[in-house]
């Protein structure tokens, strides 16, 4: 995955360039969405997307009570 510095004072993370950092970042982003092992239980991105925006809809909702 090749990524554009867009912006010069604020430099791109080597995180985002390393494969095996991005798959850590994937797996926690998911378990964060459905619990241990989302992505072996077989949830899609889509899902595991869809959830996440659920969550941070709700708590914006909380938030502005």
């Amino acid at each position: 995955m090749k990524y554009k510095q867009r912006f010069k004072d604020m430099p791109i993370d080597d995180s985002w360039i390393h494969s095996k950092k991005r798959e850590f970042f994937i797996q926690e982003i998911s378990d964060l969405a459905f619990g241990e092992n989302t992505i072996e239980r077989g949830y899609s991105m889509e899902e595991v997307i869809e959830r996440l925006k659920t969550f941070s809809e709700s708590n914006l909702k909380e938030e502005l009570k």
